[in-house]
């Protein structure tokens, strides 16, 4: 058997298989920058060959632990990796994970594309890819939490939530008014969540903000429990119901493709 290779690490000598060192030391300078690194710099950081940092990264990238970005060319933490490491409430990396699938919305719709989890009577937004030229639409930013019964994102998870779950949230939640559209009667909120469960997402039409509209999708995890949803926001001018339908068709089946996706990391 041939020995390990050793490998200098600071003043000592490990022994240690020399290309699972240099890949980790991939892995460690990737994860060292939120945007991802190109080949070349990837290469300098960890002093190798750029022919050896691509074969390793080629290798590791089969495996998903790390993924190209072809809008970017740069490398970055892939899926796998992060279910290694990821602990029972793994939201605030969900817009990493779904970068991908969020800018080809964004491409498709040329329009604004969040990602939010629910948080107890509000939806909190974690992420958002949006048009080099578009205008910063309202106050729907990373961060910003509004009621579950106005916004598109938050009606799709209440919809797709456990009987009970929607029972509780009917009986218990109150649902102040936002806009004149602002759907407010526990009835009606009822009738439309049986809605979008047939159609697969659901519509925010100036419910939370005047003058915008927003179409959702939910993101299940592996047992099919909701745990998050994905959304495409456009002024009222620029998303009549026929493209806000079709959009819907397109939403869901890229949430559904992030679900597939991330679904193992986000079950606990």
């Amino acid at each position: 058997m041939m020995p390990a290779a050793v490998v200098e690490c600071g003043d000592t000598r490990l022994g240690q298989v020399q290309s699972l060192v240099r890949a980790f030391s991939l892995l460690e300078a990737i994860g060292a920058h939120d945007g991802g690194l190109n080949l070349t710099d990837l290469a300098r950081m960890v002093k190798l060959a750029p022919s050896t940092a691509h074969r390793l990264l080629t290798t590791m990238g089969a495996l998903r632990y790390v993924e190209f970005d072809q809008a970017t060319h740069r490398w970055v933490i892939g899926r796998r990796a992060f279910s290694l490491v990821m602990d029972a409430s793994p939201s605030c990396d969900l817009a990493r994970l779904g970068k991908q699938v969020m800018r080809s919305l964004m491409l498709e719709a040329n329009q604004t594309v969040n990602i939010a989890v629910s948080e107890e009577d509000c939806v909190r937004y974690v992420g958002q890819v949006r048009p080099t030229a578009a205008p910063r639409q309202g106050v729907t930013q990373p961060g910003c939490c509004w009621p579950i019964h106005t916004t598109a994102l938050g009606k799709v998870m209440l919809a797709f939530s456990s009987p009970d779950e929607i029972d509780a949230f009917l009986i218990g939640a109150s649902l102040p008014r936002r806009t004149s559209a602002s759907i407010v009667e526990r009835q009606g909120l009822f009738e439309q969540l049986s809605i979008i469960r047939s159609r697969g997402f659901a519509i925010d039409n100036g419910e939370n903000e005047e003058g915008i509209r927003c179409v959702a999708a939910p993101v299940f995890d592996r047992k099919r429990r909701v745990r998050a949803s994905l959304s495409i926001t456009g002024y009222a001018a620029r998303l009549p119901n026929e493209r806000l339908d079709s959009l819907g068709h397109t939403l869901a089946a890229a949430a559904q493709r992030l679900s597939d996706d991330v679904g193992a990391v986000l079950t606990v």
